[in-house]
């Protein structure tokens, strides 16, 4: 079975999601006029803002990241940074504890 993979989209955060939604929002000026650039019903988009609420399929993240770069790439970069190095940390404390139970780190992986 091959599993779809969808770039980028697969290891952006809920929360980064949720700030690239509200970027836009602010952007534009309401959820409803998000909600008809990107197909979606405003009810949608304001589920989206709230952290522990709904998120943005991928797919709809793409249309996000595209809309929110042409309204203000820095910060769609900033977004985007500070979410990997998050999940940098993450990683970085997982192999620490894994070093910690085994005495090793994992092999390096191989695709």
């Amino acid at each position: 079975m091959k599993v779809r993979h969808d770039g980028l989209c697969e290891y952006v955060s809920r929360a980064a999601r949720v700030e690239l939604v509200s970027l836009l929002v602010e952007g534009i000026g309401s959820t409803r006029g998000l909600a008809k650039r990107l197909g979606v019903s405003h009810a949608a988009v304001r589920k989206w803002l709230r952290p522990g609420d709904a998120h943005p399929s991928n797919q709809n993240l793409q249309k996000i990241v595209e809309l929110a770069v042409k309204l203000d790439g820095a910060a769609v970069y900033k977004i985007l940074k500070m979410d990997l190095l998050t999940h940098k940390k993450s990683f970085e404390y997982f192999l620490a504890r894994v070093r910690a139970v085994t005495g090793e780190l994992p092999p390096p992986f191989q695709p």
